[in-house]
């Protein structure tokens, strides 16, 4: 309960700043390529000087056409000048954005990595109630999002910070008034890109939303596709991902619009401060008061003292983009390490005595979970859970293999608190064999190794044969290197059960976990996985999660779970025996 609301609380902090936090984090992490950054503002300033450069150069090369009637001979030095700088803006520019490209690459790659490894060091207890979508939505569009922030504005802030400056700076020194006019219209520029900014920052953290949501329910339909395809409703729910993917194309133009405003307004007052110093400098060269290479020089000047200021208000985009992924980032980087599996005990050998005591659980602190859980596994027995589904009976497997951690209560191993055990050595003598076990693309002999990489070639088989799988394995064309899909695809259910036991049994664990080992099955695939389930029992502890008879009759009691609390603990053959008298 303290984890779900230390873990709010980080959410909201991040939140009610106003994405200030976030922003802060951005410029830390920013830090770290500080040297590139530099290399990056530093090549686009020599492009400025460049253009600055430039501009004079065509400047006086207009000024000897038409005011000392010169000659190609005379001019074309400037020509080949212009051209030179021209193609050296063009290298200064390139080198510019490989530095920005390598800033932004660098700062990705240590975030991912920040985020993998806390993921990794939380485990599925400390990421429990987080959903998966938008957690991979962070992980994956969240840190390409960073990417314009550092290499798109922290560049252009700085430069507009420069450039500006300095060119107004020559802009004075030729002619002041000119420079006043700049000086002044220069401000709106910023003034209407935090206005506008403001309004369309709102807009793209709630697009961030949808966006995240949107992922959570892909995935949620994704997960259950084959369940809406036996009900009849996938039609109906794909009706429904085009509602949400319309909505949030409409909110998206939404964003695009308040965005375009904002060019729009950036361009406006460019474009007006620009027209008003070509009147002034026209007003003057008819008036004799300024010459044609100097008046020439302020007016290419002109578009390239607003430039820096226009593109730093195209880049807040790139800062609310940026802005808006690190504050999906930053909580989960603050999210709490679990407490209480930092133990360092050594397990026991041989097969536990598992107590529960008093022991509640509840996801979040409200919802679901058990409470007032208090039994014992005896050591080399087989005990199995029984329940209506929500019941806590997947909460209870949870507990015990140290996904997550009681609220209250404790759990002893053989009489020592399982908090002061070491977590390694605890999960390397359980083996945890789900409804739905786990298998990648690769060979079989590969997913049968994932649990114990080192054993041999006859231990291999020996794990089979109890299991059940050594006869269809040799009926496959490449036996033990037959390819398999991505979660067993090539195989049927019976035969990847057969192959999770094997796997389970290559483990040779002294705690053995099952949740719904035979559901599913058809009679002979659920007489063959129950018999090597018989066979896994012994000498080792197991609980089973099973609705199935014939597996509850290979189990010495039952453990009765009903709204999260025991109901009763009965010997299986009393259970068996209530369950042929109900109607």
């Amino acid at each position: 309960m303290k984890e779900g609301r230390e873990r709010k609380a980080a959410m909201d902090s991040a939140e009610t700043r106003g994405g200030k936090r976030p922003e802060k984090w951005l410029i830390n992490e920013a830090r770290g390529v500080w040297g590139t950054l530099s290399r990056t503002v530093g090549w686009s300033f020599a492009a400025g000087i460049l253009i600055i450069l430039q501009a004079r150069m065509l400047a006086s090369a207009c000024h000897r056409v038409v005011i000392d009637h010169s000659g190609v001979v005379t001019v074309l030095p400037l020509v080949v000048g212009i051209m030179l700088l021209v193609t050296i803006r063009g290298l200064v520019v390139f080198f510019s954005e490989r530095s920005s490209a390598a800033a932004a690459a660098h700062v990705k790659e240590r975030v991912r990595s920040l985020l993998y490894r806390r993921l990794q060091a939380l485990g599925p207890a400390g990421l429990a109630g987080e959903e998966t979508g938008p957690m991979v939505e962070a992980v994956t569009a969240g840190v390409e999002g960073l990417e314009p922030y550092v290499s798109r504005f922290l560049p252009h802030l700085a430069l507009a910070a420069i450039l500006p400056l300095m060119t107004l700076a020559l802009v004075f020194s030729t002619e002041w008034r000119t420079g006043l006019v700049l000086l002044f219209s220069a401000p709106f520029i910023p003034l209407f890109t935090i206005l506008i900014g403001r309004g369309s920052e709102r807009l793209n953290q709630r697009q961030w939303g949808r966006l995240s949501r949107m992922a959570g329910h892909l995935l949620d339909l994704v997960h259950g596709l084959p369940d809406l395809k036996i009900f009849g409703v996938a039609k109906r729910e794909a009706a429904v991902v085009a509602q949400v993917s319309d909505d949030y194309r409409q909110a998206t133009m939404a964003v695009l619009r308040l965005a375009f405003l904002s060019a729009f307004a950036l361009e406006f007052f460019a474009t007006v401060g620009t027209a008003v110093v070509a009147v002034m400098i026209g007003f003057q060269l008819l008036g004799r008061s300024l010459s044609l290479v100097d008046g020439l020089f302020v007016l290419l000047l002109a578009p390239e003292f607003y430039l820096p200021l226009r593109t730093l208000g195209l880049s807040y985009h790139s800062r609310m983009q940026g802005v808006a992924a690190a504050e999906r980032i930053v909580p989960l980087l603050d999210l709490p390490l679990s407490e209480g599996y930092s133990g360092v005990l050594l397990p026991a050998e041989g097969a536990p005595c598992v107590r529960f005591e008093d022991v509640a659980f509840r996801y979040g602190g409200l919802r679901g979970g058990v409470s007032g859980i208090d039994f014992e596994l005896p050591a080399g027995s087989m005990t199995a859970l029984a329940g209506e589904s929500g019941t806590g009976k997947t909460t209870l497997v949870r507990l015990l293999v140290g996904l997550a951690r009681p609220e209250s209560g404790r759990i002893l191993i053989n009489g020592v608190d399982l908090t002061l055990l070491s977590p390694d050595a605890w999960r390397g003598r359980l083996a945890w064999v789900p409804q739905h076990p786990f298998f990648f693309a690769g060979t079989i002999r590969d997913n049968l190794l994932l649990g114990r990489p080192t054993a041999s070639e006859d231990e291999v088989g020996a794990a089979l044969e109890a299991a059940s799988a050594q006869a269809f394995i040799q009926r496959l064309p490449h036996g033990l290197d037959t390819g398999l899909g991505d979660r067993g695809a090539g195989l049927s259910g019976g035969e990847l059960r057969r192959l999770a036991l094997a796997r389970a049994f290559l483990r040779d664990a002294s705690l053995v976990v099952l949740d719904e080992p035979t559901a599913g099955l058809d009679a002979d695939n659920e007489l063959l996985v129950g018999e090597a389930l018989q066979r896994l029992a012994a000498g080792r502890t197991v609980l089973v999660i099973s609705h199935r008879e014939d597996t509850l009759r290979r189990a010495g009691r039952v453990v009765v779970l009903a709204g999260g609390c025991i109901e009763r603990i009965v010997p299986a053959a009393e259970f068996l025996a209530g369950m042929e008298d109900r109607p």
